[in-house]
């Protein structure tokens, strides 16, 4: 599974020294891999931010568990992400790394199953 692989990748890279460059170079063209918002393992960043470690995280979760979209709670995730950005690029908020992955997760659970349904021509099956 793809998904699977990316995340195994991104944790993986600190490990795997000249490896690990080429995982960097291919998850930088998705995430912008700043420092202080990633985590570490071995002294070094994860190749993913902690936001994006819990949109592939929360998107392998919820393709695993049969991608049900309820769409009021999905909106509702993706405002909050967009906000969460706005204040922190407006600098009102800090980093807040647990907050950021968690935000991640859900989008990525709520959200990326329907894209992988659409994907694979499957009906999407909604919960209002």
């Amino acid at each position: 599974m793809v998904l699977a692989v990316i995340l195994l990748a991104a944790v993986a890279a600190p490990l795997l020294g000249a490896w690990g460059a080429g995982i960097y170079a291919a998850l930088g063209w998705v995430c912008h891999q700043r420092p202080e918002r990633s985590w570490q393992l071995a002294g070094k960043s994860l190749a993913v931010c902690v936001r994006c470690l819990g949109l592939y995280l929360g998107a392998l979760a919820g393709v695993v568990a049969g991608g049900k979209f309820w769409r009021g709670a999905a909106l509702g995730m993706v405002a909050a992400m967009g906000a969460d950005w706005l204040l922190e690029t407006l600098g009102w908020v800090g980093a807040r790394p647990w907050w950021r992955f968690g935000i991640g997760l859900a989008v990525g659970a709520l959200v990326v199953p329907v894209l992988w349904s659409e994907q694979r021509e499957q009906p999407i099956r909604r919960m209002e």
